[in-house]
């Protein structure tokens, strides 16, 4: 009997009231939300030694709601003929704020990037600026405008560049793209395990075996038929036999190859995906508690995806879909809220541990 596997998993504690918090880099805005703050950056890509700004391509992804970034030549969207638009991650400081949470990355979109380019060539410039960002609809689009406070000094902005780049935007780009990119190979192993039950049914549909007696003109062939209709017979049952030690030899593989990816996901993550019922969202943490029929559990929004607090209210039912990190939190990859009401009865469905 071999051994099993001893986990080395540990829960995650909560020791300071701080850790409560889980500030995030990012900043979003909401309709005639707007923030006033110090460009950390140049809207220019081909402008060195700026690592305040990240400009590159990406892809909406309408079946889970959530930006994707492009992959360039391995970009499954790209080969279906879809488009990428441009999106920069800009890094802003704000000196009241708390030592913590002084430095955030806004997300500019193509309309918003060229904005903040106009204002560049127009005040020669935008690092150190004050500049005040307002979002105008739900449609994206924002108003950009340079105020006349005096800029930041040279020095303060220099010792603020070395924090920035600390950051590396670019790096938090790749790890965007890996948890979508984790996400787009689940669902599509899980399309492929459709598509083999449904080729598995209609294999089992398509067995139309007709016995009968030939008919001939003459009686003596009559009798001959009979004895090949039995030799027939007999040999159907002899294969039929082998059909069925086959089946049992390939169930029994399967059993073993099913207790072998037991203990080969011991300490891998895991996805889920399925329906749940909003209990609290936390728009200050990013983090939404949610429950269904096996239980409730605490959320994290992942890089990138796209949520709207006015619809993730109590009570409402949404679609998630989250991998686990490292830490053992689950991460949101995408979310959707149904138009139903009620709480779902669907059941959290665990996904393929990644590999």
């Amino acid at each position: 009997m071999a051994k099993k596997k001893e986990s080395t998993v540990t829960v995650r504690r909560v020791k300071t009231k701080e850790d409560r918090k889980r500030p995030s880099v990012y900043m979003r805005l909401k309709t005639d939300e707007d923030f006033k703050g110090y460009a950390l950056f140049e809207p220019d890509p081909e402008l060195k030694d700026n690592p305040g700004y990240f400009e590159y391509y990406d892809h909406y992804d309408k079946q889970a709601n959530a930006y994707v970034p492009c992959a360039g030549d391995r970009c499954p969207f790209c080969k279906i003929n879809d488009n990428p638009a441009t999106r920069a991650l800009t890094v802003w400081f704000f000196p009241d704020a708390n030592e913590k949470e002084q430095l955030k990355v806004f997300t500019a979109n193509f309309n918003t990037t060229e904005s903040l380019a106009d204002e560049a060539e127009d005040e020669g410039g935008l690092l150190g600026k004050k500049l005040r960002i307002k979002r105008l609809t739900d449609r994206g689009e924002y108003r950009v405008k340079t105020l006349g406070e005096k800029g930041l000094p040279k020095a303060e902005v220099k010792k603020l560049m070395k924090l920035v780049a600390e950051l590396a935007l670019p790096e938090l780009v790749d790890r965007q793209l890996q948890v979508q990119m984790e996400r787009l190979k689940a669902v599509a192993a899980l399309e492929d395990d459709e598509d083999d039950d449904e080729d598995d049914d209609d294999d089992e549909e398509e067995e139309p075996k007709k016995k009968g007696k030939a008919i001939t003109e003459d009686d003596d062939d009559d009798d001959e038929d009979d004895d090949e209709d039995d030799d027939e017979e007999e040999d159907d049952e002899d294969e039929s036999d082998d059909d069925d030690d086959e089946e049992e030899d390939e169930d029994e593989d399967d059993e073993e190859a099913d207790d072998d990816d037991a203990e080969d996901t011991d300490d891998e993550p895991a996805e889920v995906s399925g329906a749940y019922e909003v209990v609290k969202l936390n728009e200050a943490e990013e983090t939404i508690d949610v429950k269904n029929d096996d239980g409730k559990v605490k959320m994290w929004f992942g890089e990138g995806v796209e949520w709207d607090a006015d619809e993730l209210k109590k009570g409402v039912a949404v679609n998630v879909e989250a991998i686990q990190d490292d830490e053992g939190d689950w991460i949101i990859t995408a979310i959707k809220a149904k138009k139903t009401r009620g709480r779902p009865k669907g059941k959290t469905t665990k996904g393929k541990t990644k590999k």
